[in-house]
């Protein structure tokens, strides 16, 4: 069962090791100093505190950005922290988007394998050079000239779903950066983490439901 931190993040599930949460759009993962308002980090230590759990470690492995909703996870041991980073750095964490694009991607499934860097502009993007980056995607439903897409991440680099969905010629919707519209929510949404537990080394997957908004920006 769910544990609400906040209108916009629920613990999905904690053990002695690991910490799931799922945020919802405009949450930081982690605080900024040129941002403002409450980041996940913040909301989980505030959690334990009302708890009274205290001197508790919280290790941050990866990131959404402001705008993703969907699945974080995070170490609370030095064992969980060392065996999730080496899966993450290995590619082996199963990391599942769904995004809805502004455009219908053709073919209807395929695989993005490019390298992803920055420009001259210093600007994220598809470059010569930079870093091995695979996503592979697939038209769950269109409607009109807007797609329901699921991508898997081979790799995890800053901005992949978003800025392979642009290369492809179907952004993802509401992106300010590598999109056509601006304005409202990015429709990406982290739906999909599945990892071995770094203790008992058994497979753990888990699954967020697709937001409401995601169908409404469908019809």
């Amino acid at each position: 069962m769910k544990q609400k931190l906040h209108e916009r993040a629920f613990i999905v599930y904690e053990d002695s090791d690991i910490l799931l949460l799922e945020k919802s759009a405009g949450l930081l993962s982690y605080p900024l100093p040129y941002e403002r308002g409450d980041s996940a980090i913040q909301l989980i230590r505030r959690y334990w505190k009302s708890r009274k759990i205290q001197h508790r470690n919280l290790y941050l492995l990866h990131r959404l950005d402001r705008e993703t909703s969907g699945l974080m996870i995070f170490a609370k041991s030095t064992l969980a922290r060392k065996s999730l980073t080496m899966q993450f750095n290995e590619h082996t964490i199963l990391r599942g988007y769904i995004a809805v694009t502004d455009g219908v991607p053709e073919p209807a499934q395929g695989t993005l394998e490019t390298m992803l860097g920055r420009g001259v502009t210093g600007r994220r993007g598809v470059t010569n050079r930079g870093k091995r980056s695979m996503t592979r995607y697939a038209v769950q439903r269109s409607s009109r000239n807007r797609a329901l897409v699921y991508c898997s991440l081979h790799t995890g680099r800053t901005h992949q779903v978003r800025i392979h969905m642009a290369h492809l010629g179907v952004p993802v919707l509401g992106d300010p950066v590598y999109g056509k519209s601006k304005g409202g929510r990015l429709f990406l949404h982290a739906h999909i983490l599945g990892f071995i537990h770094p203790r008992t080394h058994l497979p753990h997957v888990f699954l967020s439901s697709i937001p409401k908004t995601f169908e409404a920006a469908m019809n």
